[in-house]
C-alpha cells in the first residue's frame, strides 16, 4: 500500500518558529541527535529527523501553543499515532509532540520539560487517552477507526513524549554554537541566525508536489524537494558566527600568501579545495564536536592577544593537544582555517 500523504498545513509565524524550535531541538538536546543527518519538512510530520539512508526516523508533530490542555494534547496526539500504526510503522523510531508549553494540571512535576504520558495527572492521562481516541476516530474520513484499539494506543501512549519548548528561542542557537564559544554574538545576531533557519525550513514547507502523494519507501521523500540537511544549518552557523561564505568569498589574503609561495606545480584551487574539505570533515565529525570547538576557542584566544601575529606563528601557539584533537586537518587545513579566524575578526 506505501504511505500516503493526506494533508498539508498552513504556516503562521508562530507555527513556523514553533517547528524551528522543534527542528533545532533534534539538533541540539534529543538523545537521538547524533543519528540525525537530515530533516523531512512537513512531509511525514512537521519536522522528521532522518539518518542518510531514511531508515530511522524521528517524528515530531509541533504546536505553538503555551499553555496547552491535556484535551488539546490529545487531539495533537493523532497525527503521531497515525504514524505508528501506519505502512511505515517500523521506521519510526521515536514520536514526539513538541508543545511551546501545558496547562498546570498536566504533569505530576511541572519542571520536567521532556516528559511521558504516565509522568501526568491521572486526570490529565484520561483526558488525553479520550480526545486521542475521539480524534482518530474521526480524521481523513476516518481512514484510522479501525487502528484506534485500546492496545494500539495504549502501546503509543507508552512511548510518546512530550517535549516543551525553551522560553527563549536563542537557548537553540548557542547550543548549536556551543555556548563557550568565544564568537558567541549578542541576542540580536542570535535571533537573526534563528530567523534564517525558520526561512530557510519555510521555504521548502511551502513548495507543492507532495499533497496525495505515495511513497513505497521512506527515502522516496527525497524526491519531494522537502528535505533539509543538518550540515546546512551547522554551516549556516559557523558562516555567521566567522562572517564568511565558505563557497564565495576570497581567500584570506595572508592564505593566499602562503599559496603564492608553493611550487608552481601545486594547484592552488586543489590547495583550497583540501583545506576547505579537511576543515568541513573536523567541523561536521559528530564524534568529537569539542575538538573543533577548543580549538576555534584557541585561535580567537590568541588572535585578540595580539593581532599583529602571523597565521604561521598562531599555528606555532596552538597547543599540542589541541592540534591532534582535530585529527582531519592537516598543516595546511590548519593555516587555512587560522587565516579565515583571523579574517572575519578583523573585518
Amino acid at each position: 500500500m506505501g504511505y500516503s500523504f493526506p494533508s498539508l498545513e498552513r504556516g503562521t509565524a508562530s507555527g513556523n518558529a514553533a517547528e524551528t524550535c522543534a527542528l533545532l531541538h533534534l539538533m541540539c538536546f534529543a538523545d537521538e541527535k547524533d543519528e540525525i543527518d537530515l530533516f523531512a519538512i512537513d512531509c511525514f510530520n512537521d519536522v522528521t529527523g532522518m539518518d542518510n539512508g531514511c531508515f530511522t526516523l524521528h517524528d515530531v508533530q509541533s504546536k505553538a501553543g503555551k499553555n496547552t490542555g491535556p484535551a488539546k494534547l490529545g487531539e495533537y496526539l493523532a497525527t503521531l499515532f497515525e504514524n505508528s500504526v501506519s505502512e511505515f510503522s517500523q521506521y519510526f523510531v521515536t514520536l514526539t509532540l513538541f508543545v511551546g508549553g501545558v496547562s498546570s494540571g498536566v504533569r505530576e512535576d511541572p519542571t520536567m520539560e521532556t516528559f511521558g504520558f504516565h509522568d501526568m495527572k491521572p486526570k490529565a492521562q484520561k483526558s488525553v487517552r479520550e480526545h486521542l481516541i475521539a480524534t482518530c476516530r474521526e480524521r481523513h474520513d476516518k481512514m484510522f477507526e479501525d487502528l484506534a484499539t485500546d492496545e494500539n494506543i495504549d502501546d503509543f501512549l507508552c512511548r510518546v513524549r512530550i517535549v516543551t519548548a525553551k522560553a527563549d528561542p536563542t537557548e537553540y542557537i548557542r547550543a548549536l554554537a556551543h555556548d563557550t564559544s568565544a564568537l558567541l554574538p549578542g541576542r540580536k545576531e542570535l535571533l537573526r541566525i534563528f530567523g534564517q533557519i525558520r526561512d530557510k525550513q519555510s521555504g521548502l514547507k511551502n513548495r507543492d508536489g507532495i499533497l496525495s502523494a505515495t511513497i513505497d519507501r521512506p527515502d522516496e521523500v527525497m524526491d519531494y524537494g522537502r528535505v533539509l540537511k543538518a550540515n546546512e544549518i551547522k554551516l549556516l552557523i559557523i558562516e555567521r558566527l566567522l562572517n564568511r561564505d565558505y563557497f564565495r568569498d576570497a581567500v584570506p589574503d595572508e592564505f593566499q600568501a602562503y599559496l603564492d609561495g608553493l611550487p608552481p606545480e601545486e594547484d592552488e584551487q586543489d590547495v583550497v579545495e583540501d583545506c576547505r574539505l579537511e576543515m568541513f570533515r573536523q567541523y561536521f565529525d559528530k564524534n568529537d564536536a569539542d575538538a573543533f570547538w577548543a580549538y576555534l576557542d584557541e585561535i580567537v584566544s590568541l588572535v585578540k592577544s595580539d593581532s599583529k601575529m602571523t597565521i604561521q606563528q598562531i599555528y606555532d601557539a596552538v597547543s599540542d593537544n589541541t592540534l591532534k584533537a582535530c585529527r582531519h586537518m592537516t598543516r595546511r587545513s590548519h593555516l587555512f582555517f587560522i587565516s579565515i579566524v583571523k579574517d572575519g575578526l578583523q573585518r
